[in-house]
């Protein structure tokens, strides 16, 4: 057993429990994913997604029309009155100032893809859809799975190309949908930019289940200009290779490891910010916190990552608490001891935290009759990004031992912060009256902050 097998053996032992069902359901998820693309294991559920199955013959329809020049511009963005409660809800500012109205249709046996808004920056490109079909939509999942969770895993996962070269987007599916009724799907996609795009490119998304442009269900060819958004993004490219060594020990014995990542860029846009690391290694360095110039830790979005195999492999990670006004960000590498300990309180007991160094504090709670919505506020250095919650009854038991729980995250982006929900469908109001408090957990306070290894990043 590999020293990080050990260490996420003894994770799963001491705290940070995994929610009721949530292995057999990312089981079959991953054995229907597309075997060209690398799936990435998330906390959080929904972002697992994977591809509509559609068998259907290819028609390309719009693919074959000449290109259409987009410009980012304010236009109106539909997706966000199907979905006000959208995670990016609070971003719809920034996207509907700088998107542009597709419009660009493609048809496959009885279903119709529609590019509604294509929203770009230098940090992320944003493709809002809407899905048709003269049937029924199947989708992804059972029943006992909440909604909003088999839509996002039923929505289209885009491949794109950027001037006939293919954009990498392993790591994550960042995909968000709903259904307005059974015969239409619309939701938004949001691709991490792990290179720069030029202001002006050509742009060919398809989706079909593969990266293979030869397994497209739909297709749609257009050019882009986001020159407009330039204004508004801090954007470095130092390309700085640097060493990280350190040895731990773990059940006695010591391990000695060794990296050599780049950094390749940090991006700070409308959009979010993030910053890129490539490597050429099987398990690349993801253990690290950001600090900026005045001195703030900036929390790490826990999106996952790619492993290298004959080439380098290229993560982005986003950042939350950087502004155009952020001189510099030092990477910072860490030991993360992979522990934690759980922090309990009365519902009366907000704001809740306690005295760890590094980690959250809740800072409200609304329950009501089919979910919780908790909002975490971060503080100083910290590795994981999903704050896990528990609603506790008078006796200590948690309410996911008496009906179905579901836990998902989002985050503020504008005021970094975490928000944890959890969803009982089935629980009854006389279960609900039994919550009388809340525990979440909290890392432990051994995390080792590599100084002597950092890196900073000039930004301006």
């Amino acid at each position: 057993m590999t020293l990080d097998e050990k260490l996420k053996a003894r994770a799963q032992r001491e705290g940070s429990p995994v929610p009721g069902g949530f292995d057999e359901r990312m089981d079959a998820l991953l054995h229907d994913l597309p075997e060209q693309v690398t799936p990435i294991k998330k906390r959080r559920a929904p972002r697992t997604a994977v591809c509509i199955g559609i068998a259907a013959a290819l028609v390309v329809g719009a693919a074959a029309a000449a290109p259409t020049v987009l410009e980012m511009a304010r236009n109106a963005i539909g997706y966000f009155a199907q979905n006000s409660g959208s995670e990016y809800a609070e971003y719809q500012g920034k996207y509907e100032k700088y998107n542009a109205a597709v419009g660009m249709s493609d048809t496959n046996g009885d279903q119709t893809l529609t590019i509604d808004n294509i929203a770009v920056d230098d940090s992320y490109m944003l493709v809002f859809y809407t899905l048709k079909s003269k049937t029924p939509i199947e989708l992804v999942g059972t029943d006992e799975d909440p909604q909003s969770w088999r839509a996002n895993w039923t929505a289209p996962t885009f491949f794109a190309e950027v001037n006939g070269k293919q954009l990498d987007t392993t790591g994550a599916i960042e995909n968000e949908a709903t259904m307005p009724d059974e015969y239409t799907l619309t939701g938004v996609r949001r691709i991490v930019l792990k290179e720069a795009l030029p202001d002006q490119f050509d742009l060919l998304l398809y989706d079909g289940g593969s990266s293979d442009i030869n397994d497209a269900n739909f297709q749609f060819a257009m050019s882009v200009d986001k020159s407009a958004v330039a204004v508004e993004t801090l954007t470095v490219e130092p390309k700085q290779d640097f060493t990280v060594d350190f040895s731990t020990e773990f059940d006695g014995q010591t391990y000695h490891l060794h990296y050599e990542p780049r950094i390749e860029r940090v991006s700070i846009s409308p959009f979010g910010s993030t910053i890129t690391l490539s490597e050429q290694a099987e398990d690349p360095m993801t253990n690290f916190v950001l600090r900026d110039d005045k001195g703030n830790y900036l929390p790490v979005i826990s999106n996952g990552s790619v492993g290298g195999g004959i080439g380098r492999a290229t993560n982005s990670f986003e950042f939350l608490g950087a502004n155009l006004d952020t001189q510099s960000v030092t990477l910072i590498p860490c030991i993360v001891p992979y522990r934690s300990h759980e922090v309990k309180g009365a519902l009366d007991s907000l704001p809740l935290t306690d005295s760890s160094a590094g980690g959250y504090t809740l800072e409200s709670l609304d329950i009501d009759e089919h979910r919780a919505v908790a909002t975490f506020s971060f503080h100083g250095p910290i590795t994981k990004s999903n704050a896990q919650l528990s609603l506790l009854l008078a006796d200590g038991t948690t309410l996911d031992r008496l009906t179905d729980c579901f836990i998902d995250y989002t985050y503020d982006r504008e005021n970094g912060l975490c928000i944890t929900t959890i969803e009982y469908p089935d629980a009854t109001p006389e279960q609900i009256a039994q919550i009388t408090g809340v525990s979440f957990w909290q890392p432990d306070d051994d995390l080792t902050l590599l100084e002597d290894q950092a890196v900073t990043i000039d930004l301006q």
